[in-house]
């Protein structure tokens, strides 16, 4: 139901004609919705809208507000139907609903209302609240059609279900070794009735309530599981009954169904507590509230850190949180963790599950704490021991115990309290008087050492500024020592170089002596020059007159090639064939241009036309006289030669000439070595000459005549001329630009020659040409440069020698400065050091305070002393109060003591009262006596939902305001009676091949509700378990895999795997270092599956074999770890024996019950689906299946769930039994061979891999 407002809403309602008539036969005053402005509490519902799309809802009056309008009881609940009508609201009907019918459901909202009769408009806030809710109608509806998918599952269970009782006598009855099955025999039953008493309830007559369910039939016996709680009245009474007479019963099934439907119904009709529930559990990703800010939890449990993220994600979560457990991950931890936090909340918790063994589980880790007060709601007969403490006919009794008990011990323990007060008392006041004066001295010395710490800091300080200084002014002197240094350093550098140029200024050369030098060499090096030139010169125009010659020769060649091109247009006009041209194109080196090219590519063409033509023209004459001879022969047979003609050239057909030569050949041939021709033979012939004729007139008309081809061959062929003859002109016009070039260059060449005469000049007579001018011009340049070059070092040694003198003046006086300088440094560094040493001296004296170190004595003596004050307190207190507590625990004490039935009700009552958590199965929470006394519950756990099928999850959810989920998509779904739901769906379509529900009941495989949930909840409404604790981490690496894809990778934590799952069994196949093994059977017929006769189910031979010896060997090994100490003499191994197939379990269970004395071992077995939940230290699996059938497979062993479940039973050790070459090479599915590849690889990993030999 949604949740009122605190306002109370104010509006006019109007009433029509045939609603007031309604009222008055129903004794309902209208004036009494109107009376002195009583507001009425009011249930509104909304309608869908109405085809005007006016709004439309209905107001519901409980009983109380009806009393108001009936003038007579009513004992029904009056209905207004309205809709809104020009905004105000508007009564169409009244009507009468039965009181026991439901209110304040989630599709209604409760709601205070005023009603006046006004006309004012109804508020717009009451209309727009109307026109949020959602219409209860299309609720109900989106709730019908989405669990309509879950009719699956109680289809599955109803099957058979029109039973009537079955009443039987029977002769004799037999426990079975362990007594958890009895077998009866001589049961007088109809054919039919035998068929249908599988999974039937048992009744027998002298034993209190059902005994068991039927498993099997057969042979006319009927083999019954026995109801733990019956075990030992049956055992007790069953041979000794007065009467053997059976019942066989659906009752209890039946019961359970109408529960799971009426859950159904209840969702649909809106009364859930979370009025979300719906959405949650069918929206695709549903939308679940934020989280709550929490303070950080104190947890009451050991958890790690998944464990806690868990519990405070829980109890954050508003409305929904899923937990995922991998096997072995503490999910009962963190299920009592919640549990505890929730209790110091002050919130009710219901822990439900599918089985009562596990919420007995689930509630055994919380029977130590104060704060929480259990309470087991169910049959008590169906509750396991530990549990039956907590249900409500014993609570009572249970705390009366405890509390005695505990209340006892603390009495005896304070009447020996009274004596040892005094003595402690005066003990601890004379320790806290002598502990006193210490402690006032060593308070001192704390304060001394303070003081000290302080003027450290003021020591160090001063010494720090001291340092400083000091280091700065001893930077300052090493600078200054080092500037001093450079000084006369540099005084000595300047000295030698004033003597080295004083020598230089001071020799005989002066700069007019360098300057007469200069001229001299500058005036020889002219003459060698000019000489070196006219060399130069003459081979230049030596070179110049020969370029003269070479260009007139090549002048008078370009007037030979032009003459040349004269004469080749003149020839070029006479020429009448193609040759001549192409001859007058070599000659003339002519390149084939585009335009020649295609004027002789249309000669060409025009060449091959006029040659088509003539053999077109020859083909058609041949054909011709074909078709005359042929036609000849066909005339005296009667053959319509225009039909033949006709269909012929219908069908039509193209032929090369090449085609029509070739079939007048073959014709030829035919004609000749055939006397007598057929007339059908000669008019297939024909209408082959036919086509072939059309096709060649079809051709022929597509070409010219001959005159029009040569016509237009002597057209192109002057075209051709034309293109060529304009080459010619081309080359002859660039031979002659060329010469017009050579000729300028002629002239230009002319003009240099002039020029380089006239430059070539005679020297002087008097001078004399060395033979090397070359090198004359080298030395003369080399001496010019010599004197260059000691002209500049003359210079510059006058322009040194002035400037170094200046210098040498200025660092004398510099180098003073600096040693006036360095006495001021030593004399401020003196005093520096001095103080330096007096802070010295004052630090070592504090240095020896600090180093007493007294706070750790005195913060021991301190806490002593508090220490010492609080117990004397406390044992003041204690003694002034010791009496009265006595007193008080007396009193409790005697009226514990003579507690009579009447308190311990009372004390029940008050218990069961406060229980705040509340333990239950799925389907108990839907007895009427535990809806109508727990109605409502703050939060509800739901373990192992997995297990659990989605109608029997959905009845503890309705129950609560929040939804915690604990389970394992990971692992199998739910078993329906004794068998897989897989099995069961394959009973049925057997049994009935028109079942029409398979794919449906298919899909309830493919995905769990859990798992839907847990992929499509946010991050912050889920949470994986992932570090395990069962397994040894060998064993926990072959289902590692399924859970890669989770948000977390599954982790061991145990911290030593091989110490805390040590099984201390050495044996000759198993050693301790074992943890993980299997027992590899050859893929050899002597080792193959059978098949039970008559059934479905199958068994393997050889692996029960194989597993008997493996038992006998593993009870030795545990006698032999007896006797050498390593397990107690008392302790017993226990073994779970398991199997993918229940056939396979039920000869297990023969073997070891006629053929195997195992005294050292507890041996439980069954199918994997039924070891679900279980864990053993021992597990041992028969894979079963075996064969070369190539259409064959693995069965049931292909879910990777069962793997995983098959797989993590084992604490510390599994073996499996079976083929590896079955299961990893012969499954069709390559993710199953992956899966079991998977496991084989670790088990050779870790040297567990025991191959059987053949035999």
């Amino acid at each position: 139901m949604r949740t009122a407002t605190t306002d109370t809403y104010r509006t006019s309602l109007r009433i029509t004609k045939t609603a007031s008539e309604k009222m008055r036969g129903f004794g309902i005053s209208e004036r009494s919705f109107f009376i002195a402005d009583q507001a009425f509490t009011v249930f509104i519902e909304r309608y869908p809208s109405g085809p005007d799309g006016s709004l439309s809802v209905a107001l519901i009056f409980g009983r109380g507000e009806t009393d108001r309008l009936a003038e007579n009881g009513l004992d029904q609940l009056t209905v207004l139907h309205c809709v809104f009508k020009n905004h105000q609201l508007l009564v169409t009907n009244v009507t009468l609903r039965k009181a026991y019918q439901a209110l304040g459901t989630n599709w209604q909202r409760k709601e205070s209302i005023i009603f006046t009769d006004s006309r004012d408009p109804a508020p717009v806030a009451f209309i727009n609240m109307i026109n949020r809710m959602t219409p209860a109608k299309e609720r109900s509806d989106y709730v019908k059609k989405r669990i309509s998918s879950w009719e699956g599952y109680l289809k599955i269970q109803e099957q058979g279900m029109d039973i009537p009782d079955i009443k039987t006598a029977y002769s004799s009855l037999a426990f079975s070794h362990d007594f958890s099955r009895i077998t009866l025999t001589g049961c007088r039953l109809k054919d039919e009735e035998w068929k249908t008493l599988r999974n039937l309830s048992v009744r027998l007559t002298g034993i209190d309530g059902d005994v068991g369910t039927v498993i099997k039939t057969k042979n006319r016996t009927v083999e019954v599981e026995l109801n733990s709680y019956i075990i030992k009245q049956l055992r007790e009474k069953g041979h000794a009954l007065s009467k053997k007479e059976v019942v066989f019963s659906n009752f209890a099934a039946l019961s359970q169904i109408r529960r799971l439907r009426q859950g159904f119904t209840n969702l649909e009709k809106g009364l859930a507590v979370n009025p979300q529930l719906d959405r949650l559990l069918f929206e695709e990703k549903p939308e679940v509230a934020p989280l709550k800010e929490l303070e950080k939890l104190t947890y009451q449990n050991r958890l790690n850190e998944f464990q806690q993220q868990a519990v405070s994600g829980a109890m954050a979560a508003e409305d929904l949180y899923v937990i995922q457990g991998p096997p072995g991950t503490g999910k009962t931890t963190v299920i009592s963790e919640i549990c505890l936090q929730n209790a110091k909340k002050g919130l009710r918790t219901l822990v439900a599950s599918q089985s009562n063994l596990a919420v007995d589980n689930a509630l055994g880790r919380l029977l130590a704490n104060k704060d929480i007060r259990i309470l087991r709601v169910g049959r008590t007969e169906s509750i396991e021991e530990e549990g039956k403490k907590f249900i409500e006919e014993n609570v009572g009794q249970y705390w009366k115990d405890n509390t005695l008990k505990e209340i006892s011990a603390q009495y005896e323990a304070r009447t020996k309290r009274q004596a040892e007060l005094t003595e402690e008392l005066e003990t601890t006041e004379r320790m806290y008087a002598e502990l006193q004066p210490v402690f006032e001295d060593l308070k001192n010395a704390v304060a001394n050492k303070k003081e000290a710490l302080e003027k450290q800091k003021e020591i160090e300080l001063a010494l720090s500024k001291e340092r400083h200084k000091f280091q700065a002014f001893t930077l300052q002197k090493e600078q200054a020592l080092q500037e001093q240094r450079d000084s006369e350093q540099k005084l000595e550098t300047l000295a030698s170089s004033i003597k080295t140029d004083q020598a230089i200024v001071e020799s005989d050369r002066n700069l007019d002596w360098f300057r007469e030098e200069q001229n001299r060499v500058e005036k020889v090096l002219q003459q060698l020059e000019h000489a070196r030139q006219l060399e130069q010169l003459e081979k230049q125009l030596a070179d110049k007159k020969q370029e003269l010659a070479a260009v007139s020769d090549k002048r008078n060649q370009l007037t030979g090639l032009i003459d040349a091109k004269k004469k080749a247009l003149e020839e070029l006009e006479d020429i009448k064939k193609v040759d001549g041209l192409i001859r007058l194109m070599s000659e003339q080196k002519i390149e084939e241009t585009t335009a020649i090219a295609y004027s002789f590519g249309k000669l060409e063409m025009l060449r091959n036309k006029m040659l088509e033509r003539t053999n077109l023209e020859k083909s058609n004459a041949s054909l011709m006289a074909a078709i005359a001879y042929i036609e000849k022969l066909l005339a005296p047979t009667g053959v319509a030669l225009e039909t033949v003609r006709e269909k012929a050239l219908a069908q039509g057909g193209s032929f090369t000439l090449a085609e029509v030569d070739q079939f007048l050949d073959k014709l030829r041939a035919f004609l000749k070595s055939s006397p007598s021709i057929e007339p059908a033979a000669l008019g297939k012939a024909l209408a082959g000459l036919y086509k072939r004729q059309n096709e060649l007139w079809r051709r022929g008309a597509e070409l010219k005549t001959h005159d029009v081809y040569i016509e237009g061959s002597k057209r192109a062929f002057q075209e051709l001329k034309k293109v060529i003859s304009g080459e010619l002109v081309k080359q002859q016009q660039h031979y002659a630009e060329l010469d017009g070039k050579w000729l300028e260059e002629l002239e230009k060449m002319q003009q240099d020659l002039n020029v380089l005469e006239r430059q070539a000049k005679p020297l002087p007579i008097d001078f004399a040409v060395p033979a090397d001018i070359e090198d004359a011009i080298r030395m003369r340049n080399a001496e010019l440069a010599a004197l260059e070059r000691d002209k500049a070092s003359f210079e510059q040694a006058e322009e040194r020698l002035e400037n170094r003198q200046k210098e040498r003046v200025q660092e004398t006086e510099a180098l003073s400065a600096i040693q006036v300088h360095l006495g001021e440094i030593n004399t401020v560094l003196a005093q520096v050091q001095e103080r330096m040493a007096g802070f010295e001296n004052e630090r070592e004296a504090v240095e020896k305070i600090i180093a007493s170190e007294p706070e750790a004595e005195y913060e021991r003596t301190a806490k002593k002393l508090a220490s010492l004050s609080f117990d004397m307190e406390s044992l003041k207190q204690e003694q002034k109060n010791l009496p009265l507590m006595q007193t008080i625990q007396k009193k409790w004490l005697e009226l514990l003591k003579d507690a009579n039935d009447h308190d311990l009700d009372e004390i029940r009552k008050l218990y069961i009262k406060h229980a705040n958590v509340i333990g239950t199965t799925c389907v108990a929470s839907a007895r009427k006596d535990f809806i109508d006394n727990y109605p409502v519950f703050d939060v509800v756990i739901i373990d192992e939902v997995s297990k659990a099928t989605p109608p029997e999850l959905l009845l503890p959810m309705l129950k609560g305001k929040k939804i915690i989920l604990v389970g394992d998509h990971h692992q199998l779904p739910p078993l329906l009676g004794n068998d897989t739901l897989e099995e069961t769906l394959e009973e049925m379509i057997k049994d009935n091949s028109g079942f029409e529900e398979k794919r449906e009941l298919e899909k309830l495989l493919e995905e769990s509700l859990f798992e839907r949930l847990y992929k499509n909840l946010p991050e912050t409404n889920k949470t994986m378990l992932a570090i395990q604790y069962r397994m040894h981490e060998n064993i926990m690496e072959t289902i590692s895999p399924f859970y890669q894809f989770d948000n977390d990778q599954l982790q061991c934590g145990l911290s030593d795997s091989d110490k805390e799952r040590d099984h201390f069994l050495e044996s000759g196949s198993v050693k301790r270092s074992n943890h993980l093994m299997w027992f590899d059977l050859p893929n050899e017929p002597a080792y193959f599956e059978e098949r039970m006769n008559g059934g479905k189910s199958l068994y393997n031979p050889a692996e029960l074999q194989e597993i008997s010896r493996l038992l006998v060997e593993l009870n030795d090994a545990a006698g032999e770890a007896k006797r050498a100490g390593r397990i107690d003499v008392d302790e017993l191994k226990t073994v779970g024996v398991i199997s993918f197939y229940g056939e396979q379990v039920k000869r297990l269970q023969r073997m070891i019950d006629q053929e195997l004395r195992l005294p050292h071992l507890t041996i439980r077995t069954g199918t994997v689906d039924r070891f679900q939940g279980s864990e053993m230290e021992i597990i041992l699996l028969s894979m079963v299946r075996n064969n070369q059938n190539r259409h064959g497979d693995i069965g049931f062993a292909n879910d990777y769930r069962r793997l995983n479940v098959a797989l993590s039973r084992a604490k510390q050790l599994l073996v499996l039994i079976g083929s590896s070459e079955m299961f990893t090479k012969r499954a069709k599915k390559e993710d199953t061979k992956r899966m079991y590849q998977h496991v084989l690889e670790t088990v050779e990993k870790k040297n567990g891999l025991k191959v059987l030999q053949k035999g």
